[in-house]
């Protein structure tokens, strides 16, 4: 019984969370200048209810845990580093989903969040483009 309440409550979970799934890499832009498609067809992101993680190939980029608002206009996105040089540091974000679409827009650890869904030369900004994987 207790087993089927936790499996109830994680799909709940779940639901209420469409974010969560596993997106590959669509369009990247980093501080102005869009990735290589070599490059970008090597990133993925897997989305649980609490972690956050890039990968590129088989290396991790960063791996996370984050928190939402999407009560903000733009949506945030905060993830806080759970490993590395990166561990217990926060990247503040912005982030939409139209459809099977996700674009989050992000900056390192201490540097303010973007306002735009944009990334000029020079603002070590961070904009990605996902596309939810199929089943």
């Amino acid at each position: 019984m207790l087993l089927a309440a936790c499996s109830a409550t994680h799909h709940r979970t779940t639901k209420m969370n469409p974010l969560v799934g596993n997106w590959i890499g669509a369009s990247a832009i980093v501080d102005g200048r869009p990735l290589p498609d070599s490059t970008v067809n090597q990133l993925r992101l897997t989305l649980t209810a609490d972690r956050y993680k890039t990968e590129k190939g088989n290396e991790v980029l960063f791996d996370s845990t984050y928190t939402v608002d999407p009560s903000r206009n733009p949506k945030e996105i905060n993830m806080i580093g759970t490993e590395g040089d990166f561990a217990g540091k926060t990247a503040e974000g912005i982030y939409s989903l139209e459809g099977d679409t996700l674009r989050v827009c992000y900056t390192m650890p201490g540097k303010p969040r973007p306002g735009a869904f944009s990334s000029p030369a020079g603002s070590g900004i961070y904009l990605v483009a996902w596309k939810r994987q199929g089943p």
